[in-house]
């Protein structure tokens, strides 16, 4: 089988002076995920997407980077859709 990866924009920024935690923004799916930190906000992200993928049909990426503005970054973020598929017991015709 070979894996399907999928690539799609984010917007990450700290919720605060005095907090670790950072909110990421999927415009795609004009969503929102939380991380405890910069390294599990990226998780999350990734997690967000793969979870979409297991329900719903993914939208289609945009191709640019959405505008940033103060601490907000923007970065694309690559998702392997078949190993997060298998990892939670589903394959592309359904439940193993």
């Amino acid at each position: 089988m070979q894996d399907q990866f999928v690539v799609y924009p984010i917007k990450i920024k700290p919720t605060g002076e005095n907090s670790s935690n950072y909110l990421v923004y999927l415009p795609d799916f004009q969503g929102y995920t939380l991380g405890e930190d910069y390294d599990n906000a990226l998780f999350m992200a990734r997690d967000y997407i793969g979870t979409r993928s297991l329900f719903n049909k993914l939208p289609p990426a945009i191709k640019h980077l959405p505008l940033v503005g103060g601490s907000e970054t923007a970065l694309f973020i690559k998702v392997n859709i078949t190993s997060f598929r298998l990892q939670h017991g589903v394959r592309a015709n359904g439940y193993l």
